[in-house]
């Protein structure tokens, strides 16, 4: 592969989290995926328009990945360094900070179970938000409860889908991001993350200053989803390069 600048990516990532989680969580079939990506379009929009997914807003200090293998080696009397490796574990984590203080954030955050996220009207706690096609919380004029639950032994840890866009290596007939040459209209180029099951899994803090915005730390663990044949070859999920726009 020839050097080119063109490969070098800049920019920070939109991150969104499936509204339900566990078994309810949303499929991430190549189908349902294909959905969601709508030919044409960006990414982002297919996922502001799904009522699966919602935006978790501004994030702080980007979007990072981890893929941390583990190895094991085999050691002989000849030699000195180890004569072969073996692979013994596997962890991918994602990490964020979410800078918008909402209480749908606070609950991803916690790895809170969506049903302890309910609206109010003063002191009475009624049903579970429901998000508009732009993900505007019903809860915003009546309020809202966040409930701190002590859990029990036994308990399975809430899993949702993650699905980041982000920008990817520049449009190769034009510039990055821009338009192509001759065309009336720029085809754009993006990456898409999409992890199957992830788990809010470290500590996390947030303060509340007079000189800083209050931030919500998270750390996701993902995990192999095996519950479809589909997903074979690729359980923790996909990255995605695709161009849309018109030619």
């Amino acid at each position: 592969m020839a050097t080119s600048t063109k490969n070098i990516i800049v920019g920070a990532a939109d991150i969104y989290i499936s509204d339900n989680s566990n078994e309810a969580r949303p499929s991430t079939t190549n189908a349902t995926l294909a959905g969601l990506l709508q030919s044409g379009l960006s990414a982002r929009t297919g996922l502001l328009q799904s009522n699966a997914y919602r935006e978790v807003g501004y994030t702080n200090t980007g979007f990072e990945i981890s893929y941390e293998p583990n190895y094991g080696e085999v050691q002989v009397d000849q030699l000195l360094d180890a004569a072969r490796l073996f692979k013994q574990s596997l962890k991918v984590m994602l990490k964020t900070e979410l800078t918008e203080g909402t209480l749908e954030n606070l609950t991803l955050s916690w790895g809170q179970m969506d049903s302890y996220y309910v609206n109010s009207t003063g002191s009475t706690i009624t049903a579970i938000p429901t998000y508009s096609a732009v993900k505007v919380q019903s809860a915003d004029t009546a309020g809202a409860t966040l409930n701190l639950a002590a859990g029990a032994l036994g308990d399975a840890p809430v899993e949702r889908v993650l699905i980041a866009v982000g920008n990817t290596a520049a449009y190769t007939a034009g510039n990055n991001f821009g338009a192509v040459p001759g065309a009336a209209t720029g085809r754009q180029k993006e990456r898409v993350y999409v992890a199957r099951r992830v788990v809010s899994v470290d500590t996390t803090m947030h303060s509340l200053k007079r000189d800083s915005a209050t931030v919500f730390p998270v750390s996701f663990r993902c995990l192999p989803d095996d519950s479809l044949a589909a997903y074979a070859g690729s359980e923790y999920g996909v990255v995605i390069d695709r161009v849309f726009g018109a030619a």
